[in-house]
């Protein structure tokens, strides 16, 4: 299940990490949340969540639940928003990538909860 996990949030924080390089050399993209482009938040929150499965232990699993839970938080944020005329999220393949997000957050909150019960069963 920790493949799992941290495979989503290598590939969010890859697919995000292209946004941010977009953001930073070409155009404007990403929109903003208090100020900051949104991606730039979302790829700490990838990274966090992705490190914080990787190891094991209270520390890193607060950190895990922090960053899941951030791209989660972001993701329905400005889902909601996109499907509201308010925001234009960035796409990939069409796709705008908070929708990616909020589905690679809960994805990645689920399997957390999964490994919980699964390591609880088995010790």
């Amino acid at each position: 299940m920790t493949g799992f996990i941290v495979a989503f949030g290598l590939v969010g924080a890859l697919l995000t990490s292209w946004l941010v390089a977009s953001e930073l050399f070409r155009e404007p993209t990403c929109p903003s949340l208090f100020g900051i482009p949104a991606c730039y938040m979302v790829l700490a929150a990838y990274v966090a969540a992705t490190v914080g499965a990787w190891k094991m232990g209270a520390m890193s699993n607060a950190v895990f639940l922090i960053g899941a839970g951030l791209v989660t938080a972001i993701g329905l944020y400005f889902s909601t928003n996109q499907l509201r005329g308010v925001v234009e999220c960035p796409t990939f393949e069409g796709l705008p990538m908070c929708y990616l997000s909020l589905v690679a957050g809960v994805g990645m909150l689920i399997a957390y909860r999964v490994r919980v019960i699964v390591t609880r069963t088995h010790h």
